[in-house]
């Protein structure tokens, strides 16, 4: 595993909310990977410590609703219903809506890459790339998720996360938050985080260090972060005045992404829409 990379989700949790069947079954999902991706009911049954007969059950829900087929030699990997599922989010994700226009109007003043990434849990990953410069070659490619501390994407999303939040990640992620280089103790940690949102953008070279990513995040309501854009450079082509500069625009455009967002309505939820208020029918 690539050291920027952050842990697999644990696939079975025994103790406390996540102990039930729904999170058990898509910790099942959180095995198949592509250094993992063939997996056997034999290995399932040593890996999670459930009865046979429970894993057979959760395969089947899992074959019968197209996210794992079988395979030769009794294993099974993903299946269709994944492609399916990314297919919609192409068509569907408002922010897949909004942000490639804004990227097209950037290409020529970033003259490199752009990367929209968005967060779950402790990860982050790329959801749309844009690249102008041929010779960039970049390791948050879409769909690798990487670690919330490392990486401007990354960091730019965390120092935007509710207080509460941020201090339960200081309490329970300790060693990483410190290998990250974010501070030993909350305080650091929290004042850090308080220097990147103050400057609305956060320019790092730490997972790719022959490149500079210029990142500033992305709301989808007020003071609810969901995602960054990430201005990508070759280190040799930004001078500390390219890296500001890169900053102001990543800022505007993410504002200008957030406004859209914030006021994005589907079609089909106005089509819905009652004519009246519900209250008057009362």
């Amino acid at each position: 595993m690539d050291d920027n990379e952050p842990p697999a989700p644990a696939a079975n949790r025994r103790a406390g909310r996540g102990d039930t069947s729904i999170s058990r079954v898509f910790g099942i999902l959180d095995l198949f990977t592509p250094e993992a991706s063939v997996w056997t009911v034999d290995m399932l049954v040593a890996r999670l410590g459930l009865a046979r007969a429970t894993v057979y059950r959760y395969l089947r829900a899992l074959c019968d609703a197209g996210f794992l087929v079988p395979v030769a030699g009794a294993g099974y990997v993903l299946g269709p219903r994944c492609i399916e599922f990314d297919r919609n989010i192409r068509l569907a994700d408002p922010l897949l809506q909004i942000v490639p226009p804004v990227m097209a109007e950037l290409r020529e003043i970033v003259n490199g890459a752009q990367l929209l990434c968005t967060f779950y849990g402790l990860r982050v990953l790329t959801v749309l790339q844009d690249r102008t410069d041929p010779g960039i070659t970049m390791s948050m490619e879409r769909g690798r998720p990487f670690s919330l501390f490392r990486g401007s994407p990354s960091r730019v999303i965390l120092a935007h996360l509710p207080t509460y939040q941020l201090r339960n990640l200081a309490l329970s992620h300790r060693e990483e938050i410190a290998a990250a280089g974010l501070g030993t103790d909350w305080a650091t940690f929290r004042d850090g985080l308080r220097a990147i949102r103050r400057a609305g953008y956060l320019v790092t070279s730490d997972i790719d260090k022959a490149l500079v990513g210029i990142s500033a995040p992305i709301f989808h309501a007020p003071g609810a972060v969901t995602a960054s854009l990430c201005l990508v450079r070759r280190k040799e082509n930004v001078s500390p005045e390219d890296a500001a500069a890169l900053g102001r625009r990543a800022v505007e455009a993410t504002q200008r992404i957030s406004r859209a967002l914030q006021a994005f309505r589907p079609r089909h939820a106005e089509a819905a829409a009652p004519a009246f208020p519900i209250s008057r029918l009362r």
